[in-house]
Order: structure tokens, then C-alpha cells, then sequence
């Protein structure tokens, strides 16, 4: 997981680059949106073999999954339902492009990374589902040793490389995305045992 300092550091860059577009009329669920919109054009890339370019469609919706949050921050606009919509979309695109990469690794006959990104994929929708149904009956669930943006910069930086390197970063994230989930899994039952531990008599 990225260092609590990085992320503070990431997330004042952020806004600073996204303060000129406070002023403006720009929605925050606009920008969610649109990088669903780069998310399927990202999948429809990868699909088609082009890597190096999908490589770097995925660091940009990356960035626009960094960009709502930021401008919600800036215009002071955030939303139940910017945050819900925020979170949706997340999944949506995460799924698009992780099918679009699966599209391409099977019609090369790489079978096993293909293996390898569907798990991914489960892993990441069990991370999600972990946090989501935790704070549904009161608990944070934050933790994690690899959330969504590390996953994204990682396979961004991997499909701009040579092959074996997408192979690695698929072992390396059909690993920890299941441990992440694990990890919450822990983390939540913790949470719940030392909240029955406090109970009176």
C-alpha cells in the first residue's frame, strides 16, 4: 500500500493542478464518468493488441480516477451520491479493462496470464465487496497492501514493456489482490471480535 505521506503528497498535486477547474461549471460526476468513457476506450485498445498505447490509456484513467475526487474536494462538492457513483463507475471500468485484457491474452494463446487476470479481477471485485459490505454494518475497512490506483500504475507501467513483464505484474497482482482481500477478511473479523470483547458481562 502506498505510503500514508505519498498519498497525502498525491492528493494536494491533484488538486492544485485540477484548482483552475473549480471556477468552472465542471460536474465531479462529469469527470467520473468520462473516465468510465477512457476506461471502455482503454479495454477496446488492449482488445486490439495495441499494448502500449492501452499501457498508457490505462495511467489516464488512472488519473481521471484521482482527478473527481479532487475537484469534489476543491469546489467543496462532494455527494452521497458523487461518492456512490464514484465508486460504481470504479468497478465498471476496472472490469472493462481487465476484459479487454483478457480478450487480448487469450487470442494470443496466453492462456495462463489470461488465468492470471481473471483472478485479478476477482481479487479486486473481493476487495471492493470486503470494504463496501464492512462499512455497511458500521466497520472501516481501508486496509490493504494493494489497493486500485497501485493496481492500475502496475499495469499501466507493464504493458508498456516487453511481454514477460506483463507476465510478472500479473503473477504480482493475481497474488496480492488475494491477500488484500484476505487481509480485509482478517482485519474485519478483528474488528467485530474486539467490539464483543468490550460488551458488558
Amino acid at each position: 500500500m502506498i505510503h500514508p505521506r505519498l498519498q497525502a503528497l498525491a492528493r494536494r498535486v491533484v488538486e492544485w493542478l485540477v484548482a483552475p477547474l473549480g471556477a468552472t461549471r465542471l460536474d465531479p460526476n462529469a469527470l467520473t464518468v468520462a473516465g468510465l468513457a477512457v476506461s471502455f476506450a482503454t479495454a477496446f485498445v488492449i482488445a486490439l493488441g495495441w499494448t502500449v498505447a492501452g499501457g498508457v490509456l490505462v495511467l489516464v484513467a488512472g488519473a481521471f480516477d484521482m482527478l473527481d475526487g479532487a475537484l469534489a474536494r476543491v469546489r467543496r462538492a462532494h455527494s452521497t451520491f458523487g461518492a456512490f457513483l464514484d465508486s460504481t463507475l470504479d468497478r465498471w471500468a476496472e472490469g472493462l479493462i481487465f476484459t479487454g485484457l483478457l480478450w487480448h491474452l487469450e487470442g494470443v494463446d496466453h492462456h495462463v496470464e489470461a488465468l492470471l487476470a481473471v483472478l485479478t479481477l476477482i481479487g479486486s471485485m473481493l476487495i471492493s465487496y470486503a470494504r463496501a459490505r464492512a462499512e455497511g454494518l458500521g466497520i472501516a475497512c481501508t486496509v490493504g497492501f494493494f489497493q486500485r490506483p497501485e493496481r492500475l500504475i502496475v499495469l499501466g507501467i507493464a504493458l508498456l514493456g516487453p511481454p514477460w513483464l506483463l507476465t510478472g505484474a500479473l503473477w504480482f497482482l493475481a497474488v496480492v489482490t488475494q491477500l488484500t482481500a484476505i487481509q480485509r477478511i482478517v482485519h474485519v473479523h478483528q474488528q467485530i471480535e474486539a467490539a464483543r470483547s468490550r460488551e458488558p458481562g
